[in-house]
């Protein structure tokens, strides 16, 4: 049973109290009415002792209980043949839609959980080494050595984040993204920027993953590096598409490339590493060029800043505890850890098989340019099929990367919404129990992005980690606070763990944003404040409507007065359809005829007394030609005289055969519509009048022209 608050139980009784006056009325006098669409009892012959019992259609809606009806598939799907057409499109492409209670059935497994919310941290492996490289290589071959020291301070980071998100995912079992537990231990403040960074994150983890895979496919096949954007956005789209069929879905297609990936790069540094030591392979120096800057520990930062792009996406499981099956926190956790030992391993097997192999960094403008995972490769298989192997998996893992974002990204916004910080659309459920608004919203931004950018990696790069990190910081903070607060069992164990967390992330954030600030990550630092403006205008806004919602006096169905105004253009079908159904709702009608032309000035009043002048008629001649605007100045005249009222328009609404019919007509009701949208204490009525289909013969015999303006 629901137990209602206590405030809104007295506001209803209050409403209660003002209806009390006023009697119940039926549906209908004669009772043919049936709201729940039951079947309807008739009798036969005066006399006859059977009953005959008629069914009425129930038109796609089974009924649960009295005054409970659930409807089917039926009564979701479109009656007209061009929706039916791109309906059935639409199920081919993404699957029929699910009903809500198959949502359990929705939930992951830890093997298909490793691929869906891993994919974004074990994909960065195929960059983060490089992007030390290219930062190191400037200060010439001495800097080359140190690849390995950076290599192992990131594994200590990722092992520090590793352990605080287990943390974080014990004590927050429904789900503990960093805006969560910023949120319930911080304030809405410091929910909102760890929010807002994990906006800018997921964004640019699309639009890193995706321009990365085609990194990939330009050092197989140079010939196709000006289509770069092009298969950026293609990409994007089998992403969008990939997830809009539901979450489970997405995990069976893509996670068979997510294992085949680890399976090549464990195979690829294992054949290297038997190569060096039977001496088929060799360690060389690096081919490095003069130095350009000097090797110092501001160097060193940053291309620790750099490399710490492998840490991107291992918030994600923390996020996504929800989409796992039962117990959720306790496969989450497995799964975090195991995420965590396969992607360090990676890691390090590769950094250091870079460093052996003497590779370095190409410029991605160079004709044959190759990644470092490409000279790998090389380096292991030749040209053989075991290159062709890796570069077809390092690139499905790159374009699959963005599926993390995708799972997270939506859910992200779920929360917000929830708590009124973003628009209430990103918390509707889609027909594949997918968020797909979030989805399409996350898929729009990464392309524009892309197109921005050109798809080019270095110049995104700079913008990724500082978002990460900054989440990653005010979720460990978020949990210091919260093991100091509660004091829960374990907590003395915790609180270390989390200290050393915001700690160590906080201080990758201060250097990822001091030396990437001048390569672009100014536009995170200047964009994610805005985001938290914008998120808490909006939540002003939801508070505003809340308040005014329930401070709204309730009224009695007798108190309300309705005077109906209804604009017209001729006195013809569509005006007297309106005319009636203003009369039926008030008996204070006033019809409105605005015109420049005396003589249709003089031919609408002529009709109106041969019509018998029921309704009185005001005409408003517009010697300037106007509409709307005179339209709503008489209004506003009438409005005064009688404040207490409720004043409704009534517009005609012409309804054509066809939809392209429709941009001919009803331009002016369409304007007025919107000028009256925002005046308040107006209700607005359309009464659509639905044309028919002329025969061919019979087009063309119309005495006068169409007037169809207001």
């Amino acid at each position: 049973m629901v137990t209602l608050p206590p405030e809104e139980v007295q506001a209803l009784r209050e409403a209660g109290r003002a209806w009390g006056t006023t009697p119940p009325r039926a549906v209908r006098d004669d009772g043919s009415i049936d709201p729940d669409l039951a079947g309807v009892e008739e009798r036969g012959r005066p006399g006859e002792r059977y009953v005959r019992v008629r069914r009425r259609e129930r038109e796609g809606f089974e009924a649960v209980e009295p005054g409970w009806l659930q409807a089917t598939l039926r009564a979701s799907e479109p009656k007209t043949g061009m929706a039916r057409t791109l309906s059935r499109v639409r199920h081919f492409l993404l699957g029929a839609p699910r009903q809500t209670r198959q949502s359990i059935h929705e939930r992951l497994t830890k093997v298909k959980a490793l691929a869906v919310l891993s994919s974004d941290a074990l994909s960065s492996v195929a960059y983060a080494t490089e992007q030390i490289m290219l930062v190191l290589v400037v200060a010439g071959a001495a800097a080359y050595g140190y690849s390995l020291p950076i290599m192992s301070a990131i594994l200590c980071l990722l092992a520090i984040v590793v352990l605080s998100y287990r943390q974080t995912i014990r004590a927050y079992p429904k789900g503990g993204g960093s805006y969560i537990v910023a949120s319930d231990n911080l304030g809405p403040l410091a929910g909102l920027v760890a929010g807002c960074s994990l906006i800018t994150s997921y964004t640019l983890t699309v639009a890193v993953s995706v321009a990365s895979s085609v990194d990939a496919i330009v050092s197989a096949a140079p010939s196709t590096a000006g289509l770069r954007v092009q298969l950026c956005a293609a990409f994007v789209l089998l992403l969008l598409m990939g997830n809009l069929r539901g979450i489970r879905e997405s995990g069976s297609i893509f996670a068979a490339p997510t294992y085949l990936f680890i399976l090549g790069m464990f195979l690829m540094v294992g054949v290297i590493f038997v190569k060096l030591a039977t001496g088929d392979l060799h360690r060389s120096s690096p081919r490095i060029g003069q130095a350009t800057e000097s090797l110092t520990l501001v160097l060193i930062l940053r291309a620790f800043a750099s490399g710490a792009t492998a840490l991107t996406g291992v918030e994600a499981i923390s996020d996504g505890v929800p989409a796992f099956r039962p117990p959720e926190w306790l496969n989450a956790r497995r799964t975090l850890t195991a995420m965590g030992l396969i992607l360090g391993g990676m890691f390090l097997t590769i950094t250091v098989a870079t460093y052996l192999l003497g590779i370095t960094p190409q410029n991605p403008a160079s004709h044959g340019y190759q990644t470092v995972i490409s000279q790998l490769a090389h380096a292991a298989f030749s040209d053989s099929f075991g290159y062709i192997y890796v570069a077809i998996t390092t690139t499905a893992i790159l374009v699959l990367a963005g599926n993390t974002a995708f799972s997270d990204f939506p859910r992200l916004l779920f929360f917000m919404a929830r708590d009124d910080y973003a628009p209430h659309l990103f918390r509707r459920v889609g027909d594949r129990l997918a968020y797909s608004n979030g989805i399409i919203a996350l898929a729009v931004l990464a392309t524009l992005l892309i197109l921005v950018f050109r798809g080019e990696v270095s110049r995104l790069i700079p913008l990724y980690a500082i978002g990460v990190f900054l989440a990653f910081t005010m979720s460990q903070a978020g949990m210091v606070a919260r093991w100091r607060r509660l004091r829960e069992p374990g907590w003395r164990r915790g609180l270390p763990i989390n200290v050393v967390g915001v700690l160590a992330t906080g201080l990758v954030f201060i250097i990822t944003g001091i030396f990437k600030f001048t390569q672009g990550a100014w536009i995170i630092v200047l964009v994610v404040p805005l985001l938290v403006l914008t998120c808490r205008a909006i939540h002003s806004h939801y508070n505003e409507v809340r308040g005014n919602l329930a401070t709204e006096i309730p009224t009695s169905p007798d108190k309300v007065k309705p005077i109906c105004i209804v604009p017209i253009a001729d006195l013809d079908g569509v005006a007297l359809q309106s005319l009636a159904f203003a009369r039926s709702i008030s008996d204070n009608v006033i019809a409105v005829h605005v015109s420049e032309d005396e003589q249709d000035i003089a031919r609408m009043r002529a009709k109106w007394e041969a019509w018998g002048n029921h309704v009185p008629l005001e005409i408003v001649e517009s010697q300037y030609r106007a509409l709307v605007r005179p339209l709503l100045r008489y209004i506003d005249a009438i409005d005064k005289q009688h404040r207490d009222d409720t004043l409704v328009v009534v517009l005609p609404e012409l309804v054509a055969t066809s939809w392209w019919h429709q941009l001919l007509h009803n331009q002016s009701a369409l304007r007025l519509k919107a000028a009256l949208l925002f005046r308040p204490g107006t209700v607005v009525v359309n009464v659509p009048y639905h044309l028919r289909r002329v025969p061919r013969a019979r087009r063309g015999l119309r005495a006068r022209p169409l007037d169809d303006d207001l």
